[in-house]
């Protein structure tokens, strides 16, 4: 695969007015403008959004399971610091400070606090931040916390609104997660604190959301790397994807008139784009084709022009070599006449068929009676074939509906008929008949035929007759010489009706040209 192009700087394929608007104006042209830049943004965005959620929805599950993950800890140093009471039998001296350190000391982030049955402090740990007016209103007896708990669980009972833990947070925005709860005091004990005494346990959430917000920067960072890195991939992939279309182009520069024989190399394109490849093959074997046909009427054009043209000049330069008579210049026009008019016969055909190439010919359809209009088309040609020695036979067919008609342009059928019974009379054995003959179908269409006797035309003949400048070389042939484009117009006046020519030729049997005219109804799609 070819290399790719760099890309091009902005300004060079933006106007001058484009260039005037606003950076971020002239950029949305530009990405609206470049396929490859609308394939890579949609790449890179639709991986974005894919990584940006899935990291989204795990850094809030990872923050959950870390904030969670202390309440657990908080119920089991419930239990250990209720056992630790019952072993000390309740009697709380200065050396129980030791106690509530240890506590605290043994999980890293546990603050303790002990208080009496009238919520006054006890003991407490060095570090307990938390003021007393802070605790929670309700205070859980300790029979009723869980030791062990799912999440679920936990999770369930917070949905419920059961939570058993609540969080604090200082005016300096540290965060603590609190349980309060109450512990049964032996009867030996109850005079000096009451009936219960009330643990406060906090653990600190600090350095849990700390990770959490470091974990988010770390996910910034590394989303920001991947997103350019994603966005490169993506340029880099379009780029190479749409190699294909830039071979393409660069292929569609090559072509001249001198280069028409460049192809695509379907093989070579991806499965999406080879049906392009083709359809792009396809059309410069068209452009060929018309190409070559042009060149050869161009060819053919200048060779029939050139011998009227030359006769006439030396015409005229013999004549005007000397002084001569009236008679004799009389003579020398009336001679000229022939080449006059076939020049113009030739101009004509080429401007009717240029007009009809671009759509110019008016059609002026109506009904016409075909006995009454084949009859003059018949009578008109009659000189014709006495001079070539056939007979013209004129035969139409009509319908127990009525006479036979046919809508269609009247001159531009005459034209067509016209130039079948020329050929057919120049091109028929001397002493045959030569038939004009129409068929009247149902739906009003109709079928005109034109059959004479002579030379078949071959099959690869036949194929190709009605195309312009198309003439069957036949050395042994005496007709006379025509320009190559009566059948070609004869075509284009049927494709103006919406209608077909064919030809129909074989050994043993009559040439038979046909015109089928189409319905009103027909005609008119």
């Amino acid at each position: 695969m070819s290399s790719i192009p760099a890309p091009r700087d902005l300004s060079s394929v933006l106007s001058a007015d484009e260039q005037a608007l606003p950076m971020i104006a002239r950029i949305a042209l530009r990405v609206r403008r470049s396929m490859a830049l609308q394939i890579a943004l949609a790449i890179t965005s639709i991986s974005l959004v894919l990584v940006v959620a899935s990291c989204w929805m795990v850094g809030r599950l990872l923050a959950q399971e870390l904030d969670e993950i202390s309440e657990p800890m908080l119920f089991a140093n419930l239990a250990f610091l209720q056992q630790d009471l019952v072993a000390a039998d309740f009697v709380l001296d200065p050396q129980s400070r030791q106690l509530a350190n240890r506590r605290a000391s043994q999980l890293g982030q546990l603050e303790v606090a002990l208080l009496d049955s009238e919520r006054r402090p006890i003991v407490t740990s060095d570090h307990f931040a938390v003021p007393l007016s802070a605790l929670p209103a309700k205070a859980w007896d300790v029979e009723s916390v869980p030791q062990t708990q799912s999440y679920d669980e936990l999770r369930e009972l917070r949905a419920d609104g059961q939570a058993m833990t609540e969080v604090w947070t200082s005016p300096r925005g540290k965060s603590y997660r609190v349980l309060f709860a109450s512990i049964p005091v032996p009867a030996a004990a109850a005079t000096r604190y009451g009936t219960r005494i009330y643990a406060a346990l906090a653990i600190d959430l600090s350095p849990t959301r700390a990770f959490v917000s470091r974990a988010w920067r770390i996910l910034f960072v590394t989303l920001g790397v991947g997103a350019l890195a994603a966005a490169l991939f993506a340029w880099w992939i379009t780029r190479r994807i749409l190699v294909v279309t830039q071979r393409l182009g660069t292929t569609a520069n090559r072509i001249s008139a001198q280069a028409l024989h460049e192809r695509l190399l379907p093989d070579q394109s991806p499965a999406e784009l080879e049906p392009v490849a083709l359809a792009f093959n396809r059309m410069l074997d068209r452009l060929e084709d018309a190409f070559g046909r042009l060149s050869e009427f161009s060819s053919d054009l200048a060779h029939d022009l050139r011998a009227p043209i030359h006769n006439l000049l030396a015409a005229a330069q013999v004549t005007l070599s000397r002084s001569r008579t009236a008679d004799e210049y009389r003579a020398v026009l009336e001679s000229s006449v022939e080449d006059y008019e076939r020049i113009a016969r030739l101009i004509d055909n080429m401007l009717f068929l240029a007009r009809a190439d671009h759509a110019q010919t008016a059609i002026r359809r109506s009904w016409i009676g075909l006995d009454a209009r084949l009859g003059r088309i018949a009578e008109f040609y009659e000189l014709l074939a006495e001079e070539h020695g056939v007979t013209l036979v004129l035969e139409v067919q009509g319908t127990e509906g009525g006479p036979p008609r046919i809508w269609a342009d009247d001159t531009l059928l005459g034209r067509a008929v016209g130039n079948l019974l020329t050929n057919a009379i120049r091109h028929a054995t001397p002493g045959s008949v030569v038939t004009l003959s129409a068929v009247q179908h149902s739906l009003d269409a109709c079928t005109i035929s034109v059959a004479n006797f002579g030379a078949p035309i071959a099959p690869h003949h036949q194929a190709e007759i009605f195309q312009r400048r198309y003439r069957i070389e036949d050395p042994m042939a005496h007709a006379e010489p025509g320009s190559g484009l009566g059948l070609a117009i004869v075509k284009t006046i049927m494709d103006l009706h919406g209608g077909t020519a064919r030809v129909d030729s074989a050994d043993g049997q009559p040439t038979v040209f046909s015109l089928s005219f189409p319905a009103p109804a027909r005609a008119a799609n």
